[in-house]
């Protein structure tokens, strides 16, 4: 009977870990840390990928299109060379970012498919502000202490120069 009762209460534990960390609050956070991370070239921030993460962007501007397809490394170096750009334009990012839906895989409670809406804009010194909008679909990985991206799709519109 102890026994059982220890696994209920595992369960118990393990069902509500998995409805803390894939919430709505806590997931929307979660993004918009890692979002800022990468606006601020933060160390480690290729650590909020899974190691078998696929991405797929695609970034519209008038004068073509930026395509980003691949997994954690191709990532990774995408993200050191845009960092490069803004260390140097230093510009004033401005996010913002908005819940669409969230949605948690079935039992064992691992992963949730969240969508979010969102709106940025570059302001660089002495130049016109850029802008850009578009959604986003992670899948997001729950883990013992965290989240991790497992997958990525983003599509948006701006005025970016190429």
């Amino acid at each position: 009977m102890k026994k059982l009762l220890w696994l209920v209460g595992l369960a118990a534990v393990f069902y509500g870990h998995s409805q803390w960390a894939l919430s709505q609050s806590r997931t929307l956070g979660w993004i918009k840390a890692h979002e800022q991370a990468v606006f601020d070239m933060k160390e480690g921030v290729c650590n909020d990928f899974a190691f078998d993460v696929s991405v797929n962007i695609r970034a519209s501007h008038p004068k073509g299109e930026w395509q980003v397809d691949g997994g954690k490394d191709f990532v990774c170096d995408y993200v050191r060379a845009a960092n490069a750009h803004i260390r140097v334009l230093k510009p004033t990012i401005d996010t913002h970012t908005e819940l669409v839906s969230l949605e948690r895989s079935g039992f064992p409670w691992m992963t949730a498919t969240v969508k979010v809406r969102h709106a940025t804009t570059f302001a660089l010194p002495g130049v016109r502000t850029l802008n850009e909008v578009g959604e986003t679909t992670y899948v997001l990985r729950r883990t013992i202490k965290s989240m991790q991206i497992a997958e990525m799709t983003s599509r948006s519109t701006g005025q970016f120069p190429r």
